[in-house]
């Protein structure tokens, strides 16, 4: 009960023993599905304390990238402190209180400034660090943000 069939440019005999081989691929085809299984089942446990620990680096990692980068801020100023070279903002759910360190650059009317140009009242604007015991700012601009000039491009013809 065999018959010729043309494969490829040859002639092959398809018979009993081609439908032996389909069999055989398939046992062969759930015994590999069988063993990849049973792999990943048995690593699983090594591979999810893997996971864990490296959970872990990757969150201490985005922590100290967020930590060294500097986060904008605006608000109007409620509270001075001269001798601790603080100043706090007024916020939507709490103040936050801002140290001004030696390295802060501080512009007032686009020209440099000092420390004293922060009152109270007045509307402030900048990038801060965020460290453990509280906001480091890193850049200051006391007054309103200036309104950008029209540009002709915008205008329709």
């Amino acid at each position: 009960m065999s018959r010729w069939v043309k494969v490829a440019g040859r002639r092959r005999r398809i018979g009993v023993q081609a439908k032996n081989r389909k069999e055989t691929m398939k046992k062969i085809g759930v015994l590999g599905l069988g063993v990849l299984a049973a792999w990943m089942l048995g690593s699983g446990g090594v591979h999810a304390v893997e996971t864990k620990a490296g959970e872990k680096e990757k969150t201490a990692d985005k922590q100290a990238v967020t930590a060294a980068r500097a986060i904008p801020f605006q608000g109007s100023v409620v509270a001075v402190d001269p001798v601790a070279r603080t100043f706090t903002l007024n916020g939507k759910a709490k103040e936050r209180m801002f140290k001004v360190s030696d390295q802060t650059e501080i512009m007032a009317d686009n020209k440099q400034a000092h420390f004293n140009s922060i009152a109270v009242g007045s509307v402030v604007r900048g990038q801060a660090l965020k460290h453990e015991d509280g906001w480091e700012a890193k850049k200051v601009m006391v007054g309103p943000k200036e309104a950008a000039p029209a540009s002709d491009a915008k205008k329709q013809p």
